[in-house]
């Protein structure tokens, strides 16, 4: 663990919030887990960018959605933590048929969403504990459905900052944390699109 986290005053010029030594036990389903040296809630998507921008390099990063089934070490985890849960939450609707999400919308949320616009296709995912990023580094599924049979387009940002957009034909891969493209330690997903076919009477 870093005893002294000399970059903290970075934080000043944000609008989210930053916890020092917080326990990441409140954050995940099962209530276990040790400190991180640091926990980073974004304002919203500029403040995460201006974050990234200024956090030194040698620091350690990690993401952290809704927590659920997650198991966090009872000695903590070294860096900062970005917890999306209750941020990076904004949904838009940008087309008749499409809805546009970012990481940290849980899955649930989507699924009522797009049910109220009358879409049909994403009811699945109020049988997913997870948020949309999450559901997006795994693939998450159920109920025969998967998130990617879903998505058209994704906008991701990296490490340095550096935002980009592509279409799902364009992805390097499309299941799996493991494989899917990451920049600098840091899975660099932050918004997705997810398509929904319009429900008729």
């Amino acid at each position: 663990m870093l005893d002294d986290i000399a970059f903290l005053p970075i934080f000043k010029r944000l609008q989210g919030k930053a916890l020092q030594k917080e326990s990441l036990a409140k954050y995940t389903s099962w209530r276990v887990g040790g400190p991180a040296d640091c926990i980073y809630i974004p304002a919203d998507l500029t403040d995460l960018v201006t974050f990234l921008k200024e956090i030194p390099a040698t620091v350690p990063l990690e993401w952290l959605g809704l927590g659920s089934n997650t198991l966090i070490r009872d000695g903590g985890v070294e860096g900062v933590v970005i917890v999306t849960q209750g941020a990076l939450n904004a949904i838009s609707q940008p087309g008749s048929t499409t809805v546009r999400a970012e990481a940290g919308v849980a899955s649930a949320q989507i699924a009522r969403h797009t049910a109220r616009l009358g879409l049909i296709g994403l009811e699945f995912m109020a049988g997913i504990p997870g948020t949309v990023g999450g559901a997006l580094a795994m693939n998450a599924g159920c109920y025969g459905a998967e998130t990617w049979q879903h998505v058209s387009k994704v906008e991701t940002i990296d490490r340095a900052a550096t935002s980009k957009s592509a279409r799902r034909r364009n992805m390097k891969s499309l299941t799996g944390m493991s494989k899917a493209p990451r920049q600098n330690g840091l899975s660099p997903r932050i918004l997705t699109y997810n398509k929904a076919k319009k429900r008729t009477r």
